[in-house]
């Protein structure tokens, strides 16, 4: 190869030998530790700092799955009634038996 080993027109990204950044000295990470602390930004973590435990997991309320065989407009109906009232459809599906359980009742009532 040769010593210009890239096309032309094309741009060089590669760092050459005398780009090589030095490291910087402990006097140097010193200063820059103590100018961040000016600034108000830690070092290192704070001990005062309480330990937070990590917020506990919910539990699950409507952990059953029931599989219906329904008309796609029934499903559409029943999604749109949970979706219209903000509800999880386990919560829509409670109110459903309990109005139907509440006009079984009326039912009974007039017999």
């Amino acid at each position: 190869m040769t010593d210009r080993s890239t096309r032309p027109g094309l741009a060089n990204f590669a760092l050459d030998d005398e780009d090589e950044i030095p490291v910087p000295t402990a006097q140097q990470r010193a200063a820059a530790r103590e100018g961040g602390e000016r600034l108000g930004f830690k070092s290192e973590p704070s001990d005062a700092t309480p330990k937070r435990a990590p917020a506990a997991a919910r539990a699950a309320v409507y952990t059953a799955n029931f599989h219906i065989r329904t008309t796609p407009e029934d499903r559409d109906r029943y999604d749109e009634f949970a979706y219209r009232h903000r509800m999880k459809k386990g919560e829509a599906m409670r109110l459903l038996l309990d109005l139907a359980e509440e006009a079984e009742a009326a039912r009974a009532k007039k017999k």
